[in-house]
Formats: structure tokens, sequence, C-alpha cells
């Protein structure tokens, strides 16, 4: 290895240059085979009309990573599953909504019609004998 200033600054340039088109080349490659858009893959909102005209929407929850449905060969969309999660907290009971697509993408529980998001929906439990115990809404959130 040499002393010299001038040779020494002129290898610290060629590894500074090396390490650039190293950082260039990784982050071009990167780009070419990123992850396929959320559009590409179907994801996003998913409406349907009905017979009155009316157009019924689903959200899709935002953050869901794209790349866990690349791999799937079931398109997202319908058939949707609508599943209840449950919590117990001594006498309190919650009961919420999980709606996924068949791709396993998770949408947002509630629903727009024509835009407008719907009040959440209601319930009402009722005895054997069909006496109406308790009435109440779902809230969302």
């Amino acid at each position: 290895m040499t002393n010299n200033p001038m040779q020494k600054k002129k290898n610290v340039l060629i590894a500074v240059a090396a390490v650039l088109v190293v950082i260039v080349g990784a982050l071009l490659l990167r780009s070419s085979f990123s992850d396929p858009s959320r559009e590409d893959l179907g994801l996003g909102s998913q409406s349907a009309t009905d017979q009155n005209g009316d157009k019924w929407t689903l959200e899709l929850i935002k953050g869901q990573p794209a790349s866990s449905f690349a791999d799937s060969s079931a398109k997202p969309g319908p058939p949707l599953l609508v599943k209840t999660d449950v919590q117990i907290s001594g006498r309190d009971v919650s009961i919420g909504l999980i709606v996924q697509g068949q791709a396993g993408e998770t949408y947002v529980p509630g629903v727009q019609k024509n835009g407008q998001w719907q009040p959440e929906p209601g319930l009402k439990i009722v005895d054997e004998a069909g006496k109406t115990l308790t009435t109440g809404k779902f809230k969302y959130g």
C-alpha cells in the first residue's frame, strides 16, 4: 500500500463510485421485481348494484400488504366470508364482524349505500318462547 495522498484520494473516489453503482443497481432491480400493485391484484373496494339501482360498497381495510395476496390463487373479492369476533370480559360481551374476501383480504365491517355510510345494524336477543330479552345496536370501531 502506498502513502501517496493522491493515490489514497483516487482509491476512495473509486470505492465511493462502486458503492453508488451497487446501490443504484439494487434500486433498479428492486423496482423491476417489486410487489404487484393493489390494483393489479384487484385489491380495492367492492361494489354491487341491487335491483333498485342502489350501489352498495365495501371498503378494504387500509394497511394490508399487497404482497400477502400475491401468491394466492384466489382472486380478491366475492364470495365474502363474514365471521364474528367475540370478546368476553366479565359480564360484557363484545361481538365484532370480520368481512374477508376469498383471497383473505379484510374489509371494513360497515357498508355504504350510494356513497353514504349506513347506520350500525341492530340486534335483538330473544328467549325460546320468543320473548325479547334485550335489543341494541352494533357499533363500529
